[in-house]
């Protein structure tokens, strides 16, 4: 690929300031030994990763990299000088020789696309023809190497060849853009001196060694059919429907076995909880190399392990945080947002695309997401299967029109199987019953649940609204009816607080006490939103919720007798048919309400139609399958927009989005972080928030302090990252609509960082949580609020 002459002259030139271009290639093809031997690549892909790896840096040793190098090796800066010099990036295949085959290309491709310092490398070799040509002439002359005119117009050619080549040929595009990715992928962690990828030799010995623990307790202890059937199909694309309590974590964890993973849930909450009880009950040790947490909040939880374990420091959190970062480590539970941002090719994509070609993804509950995000998961479940990972789906409900868009590429086009589809594996019919439901063809009302609280002798309740707004109603009057031992649980909450009501709610949720045999009875009542919904392990004796969707239904059922141990004589579950019709979508364009009114129809219907009584496991998946078809929800607003999202996000181009956009349209951020002023009290923990704003400010003097050293500074770098996380904890997320609007007038705001301002807003804030101003005291606030009932 390079002239080894070339390549002699080159090689002691500075990659970095404490680095040649020799050393550094030497730790990159290091991290792609790795790679080779977890076996996460085959020798045709090493071969020509190892040419691109060797190749990639070699631009850096033209004199305007090396000067500002130098520079800052002399605590001087220099900036990059766009009339007089390209990036090393485009220089680099300009001092290598290629041929002609999709071998060459591909090498080629990612040399050039391995740093975007502008949008469109391709036409940059276009419109800097001459100041690049100028660069590489430069180089050769200052090595007394001959200069070879005519091999540069040859790679002109080729360079104009292979663009053209890739935008036609897809198959060799997308060979192209995972040797990229790995590329990036071992040079990001060369250059953080982390490796690439940490072994997943473990996961397997840590699950028998709990089923051991398991056996210890009750001889009688084994896998169940559910997880067998995951152990024995491990090379498959798994779909697997079965109730909640039946093991599908531990049949999920069975299914990653010893390899790359992600176990994906949609709320941080379930993911904290999965995250703990992996670390604490199955993997146990090296937890750092083994086992992270992606979501919004890592650095925090990592941040509280520390304080809570004396044997960790800031080095190991840091360390543990940035190895996550890098997506190092072998077995992954997060969020949605944090894998499959890749499906919209922002830049710097190509990395985390090359990775799910390795890995095995595991999908918790992939019916509890939006039209929208549905959407972005399926084409990213989709994409991953191609580039040759494995995807599983676990869930207790699956509607037939979520599996047939699962195998679906458009609209109308013919079923692709791509999944071992398993139901009904553990004989549900046989299966602990749980749910006596009562239907209330009315809307939830405070009397009915205190009357039925007053009489029983059980007294954990679990109520669950659709808006936050109800649930601080509901809340509200069950005490002014004397109810004292309640709680109350939404979004809208300081952090802070909301995490203490989170490991409350989980506390008291638990099915038995310390000895696993005696039943936790607890008298306390929790008020709740959706929130408690999907994947947490909480066990309520009493649950009465309004009706949203049928497959959010049977979500919020599994927190009552999660275990079956508990007499069901009488009803135990108690559902509200009627809403707020202002919740509801109606029309294709609405931004009012969120809840689909023909999900609610059908939803509604098919409840009615079961009646009072038992309700099993085969009850709920029967009806499932006869109202949540294809057919049933053709039009429905729900795939409606499903597929004006899929099909734009199908169709995007290479960078057409910004990596901000992107985030944009994968969280469907429609929340915002505010420190809350209640109009009556004032800035909620206002004297912690000054405390911590002195800290900052003494900190950043210490970083500005041209006489600290490095490693006195990363002690200061580290200690700001921590002051900033600890003081988000203050905030709370709040709708657009309680700002007032898009035109909101905030009162301050507040400067946590150079790129992030966080308004004060005035507001309610008590016991209930956040409340936004009525109308009139907007007014008088010179706000602008609207009252709206479309907030979670």
């Amino acid at each position: 690929m390079i002239d080894d002459k070339l390549y002699d002259k080159l090689k002691h030139c500075y990659a970095k300031e404490d680095e040649s271009i020799e050393v550094h290639v030497s730790n990159v093809l290091e991290q792609m030994g790795i790679l080779k031997k977890l076996g996460y690549i085959d020798d045709e892909k090493a071969e020509i990763l190892g040419d691109a790896i060797k190749c990639h840096d070699v631009g850096k040793a033209n004199k305007y990299f090396q000067n500002r190098i130098l520079s800052a090796k002399e605590g001087k800066k220099k900036y990059f000088d766009k009339e007089n010099e390209v990036g090393h990036n485009i220089l680099s295949p300009f001092l290598c020789r290629f041929g002609d085959d999709e071998r060459d290309y591909i090498t080629a491709y990612a040399i050039v696309n391995h740093h975007y310092y502008v949008k469109n490398n391709f036409n940059e070799i276009k419109e800097k023809e001459d100041i690049l040509n100028k660069n590489i002439e430069e180089i050769y002359k200052s090595y007394n190497l001959e200069f070879d005119k005519n091999n540069i117009l040859d790679l002109y050619k080729f360079i104009s060849i292979l663009q053209t080549e890739l935008e036609e040929n897809p198959k060799i595009l997308k060979k192209a853009l995972l040797i990229l990715g790995l590329l990036n992928k071992c040079d990001y962690a060369a250059s953080a001196h982390m490796e690439v990828e940490y072994s997943a030799d473990f996961l397997q010995n840590a699950l028998e060694n709990m089923m051991d623990e398991w056996k210890n307790k009750n001889s009688s202890a084994s896998w169940n059919d559910i997880q067998k059937f995951c152990m024995s199909n491990k090379d498959k694309n798994l779909i697997v429907v079965a109730p909640t309590g039946m093991g599908k974590t531990e049949a999920a964890l069975s299914w990653i076995g010893d390899n790359k993973g992600f176990f994906i849930l949609p709320l941080k909450t379930a993911i904290n909880s999965i995250y703990d009880r992996v670390k604490k009950d199955i993997v146990k040790d090296n937890i750092s190399k083994r086992v992270a947490l992606l979501h919004g909040d890592t650095f925090n939880i990592y941040n509280d392990e520390k304080i809570n374990d004396n044997n960790k420091n800031e080095e190991d959190i840091w360390a543990y945080y940035e190895k996550s970062k890098l997506f190092s480590i072998p077995l992954n539970i997060s969020t949605p947002d944090q894998i499959f941002d890749f499906i919209f090719k922002a830049i710097g994509f190509e990395p985390k695309y090359a990775m799910l070609s390795y890995s095995k993804v595991v999908i918790d509950e992939i019916q509890a997401y939006d039209s929208n995000l549905l959407a972005c998961i399926i084409i990213g479940i989709q994409n991953i299967i191609d580039i040759g990972g494995k995807v599983s789906i676990f869930t207790a409900t699956l509607p037939p029109f979520v599996e047939d868009l699962l195998s679906l590429k458009k609209a109308g086009s013919s079923k692709i199987e791509r999944y071992k589809f398993v139901k009904n594996i553990a004989d549900i019919k046989g299966y602990k019953k749980r749910h006596n439901i009562k239907i209330l063809e009315e809307e939830m009302n405070a009397d009915l649940i205190y009357e039925h609280y007053k009489n029983s002798y059980s007294k954990k309740y679990l109520v669950v609204c659709n808006t936050v707004k109800k649930s601080q109603e509901i809340y509200q009057e069950l005490k002014d009816k004397g109810i004292d031992n309640i709680n109350l649980l939404h979004s809208k909450f300081v952090k802070l607080e909301r995490k203490v009501k989170e490991n409350n709610i989980m506390s008291v949720g638990k099915t038995y006490k310390e000895d696993n045999e005696t039943i936790n009875e607890i008298d306390e009542v929790w008020v709740c939103t959706q929130i408690v919904e999907a994947s947490l392990d909480i066990d309520f004796d009493y649950i009465f919720t309004e009706l949203s969707d049928l497959n959010g239904l049977f979500q919020r059922l599994g927190r009552i007798n999660r275990k079956g141990a508990k007499n069901i004589n009488d009803h135990n579950c108690f559902i509200f048919t009627e809403i707020n019709q202002k919740l509801l979508i109606k029309k294709e364009d609405s931004i009012r309400g969120f809840i689909d009114e023909a999900i609610y129809k059908l939803s509604k219907k098919a409840i009615l139609s079961h009646g009072d009584g038992i309700l099993t496991e085969e009850d709920k998946l029967n009806l499932i399958d006869e109202y949540l078809t294809t057919e049933n929800m053709k039009e429905s607003l729900f795939l409606k927009r499903y597929w004006i999202s899929y099909d734009y996000y199908s169709k995007l181009y290479m960078h057409e989005l910004s990596a901000k956009d992107a985030e944009k349209y994968l969280r469907n951020i429609i929340s915002f972080d505010v420190f809350p002023k209640d109009i009556n009290n004032g800035l909620l923990n206002e004297e912690e928030i000054n405390l911590i704003f002195e800290r900052i400010k003494a900190v950043k003097e210490h970083l500005n302090d041209k006489n600290k050293s490095r490693e006195e500074k990363k002690k200061y770098v580290f200690e700001l990252s921590e002051l900033k996380n600890e003081i988000m904890k203050y905030t709370v997320s709040v709708g657009l609509y309680d700002l007032g609007g898009e035109k909101v007038k905030y009162l301050e705001n507040i400067e946590i960082s150079k790129n992030t301002s966080i308004p004060i807003l005035l507001c309610h804030y008590d016991e209930l949580g956040f409340r936004r101003l009525t109308e009139e005291e907007s007014k008088n606030e010179n706000f602008d609020n609207k009252d709206d009932e479309n907030f979670i």
